[in-house]
């Protein structure tokens, strides 16, 4: 019994030299199963230890708009001032020679923060993490898409980071093409227009491999909202046609394979061809995807239950609502199955609705199938409890190094609070309806790295998230608790550089995280005014608690 708890507590250390002696002799995680324990998975206690614990303030950085890293960690991605370049710098890792002699040339002590007015390590440190000087540059947007523009908050990695989908927009001028009110009945049209250009990017050769137009458009590619990605299949969710379209990537080439909404798969297109008599008065058919909705939600009804009267009008109250909602974000959870989300179309006349009829319903669809599976409300507790339980493969992002998904703050709440909870309870309404937004997750928009693993570390999640998107500047250092042991692992030195005034813009900073090294950069943002920190970890480097 001594020998088991020692062996336990061995286990659980976070002293260094016990974690290097755990990993030699091949212990794990106690009774954890062998089979299913993800690749490099000891590795994790490590990250307890190593932290990007040293931050060098104001660093000089070469005149582009920083992006992301590859899931390999092997590349950092940028775009040019101008939004028509993409830039590929290769990382050359934190523990190399060159950054190691670089710190110990400035002397920068057992500060967590080196602020010196030394120019050397500040205007030099970037050039060593990143070869900026064998830097790939893509022109993408010249010649026949010289009116386009690259967005910055787009990308979405293919083929394990081998390839890069970036995306390129350009404002349309002009009316719709009056035949597709008829291609797509449910068209959506008080949306701006925009065509758009997909470029499939070979980060390997460093070459465009396809091009995929997309004209007279609105999709949502901020924050891969509207682009979802599972394996090599590619779906594209137009707000304007209110369809999605399905590509896959085989070979650095898209192939189309089917739109998904207006109309079923075998349908026979019987489009009038006289467009003239189409008007706003015009009534068009019902689309595919609310059809089934519909049936679903008839099909629920128990005809001998004693409230299938109540639950018929109910039906016909909603009926107006399901057939005039909008589709507004959407997710492959697998090859076979999308979730959906449809909220409210709306009206030029009513502020308010006057129904009470739900804001949202969330929509399961197989592909294959062409079936509705599931429907939920926006107050669904069923639907919360699916949230719960399969986060992790909804997630659509997930570690190369220790296979591990994202751990959110939200997430993590939910489990600790409402894990077994049941509808009977209101205030499980109340958490249903507030945090069933948080899905379809966008695709990639999460990071992986090991550092903002919630259930590992905590730390101040309203400055600093999984999600890769701004976040409001904190006024102090954030700080980064071991769950555990409650000790402060390390904390991120990228404070505001002016106090919080409300008549003032607001100060924002981004954080770009190495999928797995200790490796953060930090961007703030104010007006036009940038700052740019780099946060690495660093042995001499003393923690205070």
């Amino acid at each position: 019994m001594i020998c088991q708890d020692g062996l336990r507590r061995r286990l659980q250390s976070q002293n260094l030299v016990h974690l290097l002696q755990n990993r030699e002799s091949g212990f794990t995680c106690p009774g954890s199963q062998l089979s299913r324990m993800p690749r490099l998975a000891y590795e994790r206690p490590f990250y307890k230890c190593i932290t990007p614990c040293l931050t060098i303030d104001s660093v000089t950085i070469p005149p582009v708009y920083l992006r992301k890293f590859t899931p390999d960690g092997k590349k950092l991605l940028a775009f040019s001032h101008d939004q028509r370049s993409l830039h590929i710098f290769r990382y050359r890792g934190f523990s190399c020679a060159a950054v190691g002699e670089l710190i110990r040339q400035a002397d920068v002590g057992s500060a967590e923060c080196f602020s010196s007015h030394d120019n050397i390590l500040k205007s030099t440190i970037f050039e060593r993490l990143f070869a900026t000087k064998e830097a790939v540059s893509l022109r993408l947007c010249q010649n026949d898409y010289g009116l386009y523009y690259l967005h910055r908050e787009f990308s979405v990695f293919l083929e394990e980071g081998r390839y890069v989908l970036l995306a390129a927009m350009s404002v349309v001028r002009g009316a719709l093409p009056i035949d597709d009110y008829v291609r797509y009945p449910d068209l959506f049209d008080k949306l701006e227009a925009f065509s758009y250009v997909f470029f499939l990017v070979d980060l390997e050769l460093g070459v465009v491999t396809d091009r995929l137009l997309l004209p007279n458009d609105s999709i949502v590619i901020a924050h891969n909202h509207g682009i979802s990605v599972f394996g090599s299949k590619v779906a594209i969710m137009s707000r304007l046609h209110q369809c999605i379209y399905v590509y896959c990537v085989s070979e650095g080439k898209f192939h189309k394979q089917e739109t998904i909404g207006p109309r079923p798969r075998d349908f026979i297109e019987k489009a009038p061809t006289n467009f003239e008599s189409i008007d706003a008065t015009t009534v068009l058919p019902i689309t595919h995807i609310k059809q089934r909705v519909l049936s679903f939600l008839y099909r629920q009804i128990d005809p001998d239950s004693p409230s299938a009267t109540g639950k018929r009008k109910e039906f016909y109250k909603n009926f107006e609502f399901v057939e005039h909602m909008i589709m507004e974000r959407m997710q492959m959870v697998n090859k076979e199955l999308f979730l959906l989300r449809y909220e409210e179309r709306p009206k030029d006349s009513d502020t308010m609705p006057t129904t009470p009829t739900p804001r949202r319903l969330y929509v399961f669809y197989t592909i294959s199938a062409e079936e509705v599976v599931g429907v939920y409300p926006d107050y669904s507790v069923d639907l919360l409890q699916i949230i719960l339980q399969f986060y992790d493969e909804m997630s659509n992002v997930r570690s190369l190094q220790t296979g591990d998904a994202p751990s959110l703050p939200l997430h993590f709440f939910l489990k600790q609070n409402f894990g077994d909870a049941n509808e009977s309870i209101p205030v499980v309404r109340q958490a249903a309806l507030r945090f069933n937004p948080s899905v379809p997750v966008s695709s990639q928009s999460l990071s992986p790295s090991p550092y903002l693993r919630f259930n590992e570390f905590n730390f101040d999640d309203r400055h600093v998230s999984p999600l890769e998107r701004p976040n409001p500047c904190s006024a102090e250092p954030i700080v980064f608790q071991d769950r555990t042991t409650k000790s402060v692992k390390f904390r991120l030195h990228a404070t505001a550089r002016r106090h919080n005034n409300l008549s003032a813009p607001r100060e924002l900073c981004a954080f770009i995280w190495h999928p797995f090294e200790p490796l953060v950069l930090s961007i703030q943002k104010c007006m036009n005014s940038y700052a740019y920190h780099v946060h690495l970890y660093n042995h001499g480097t003393i923690v205070k608690q």
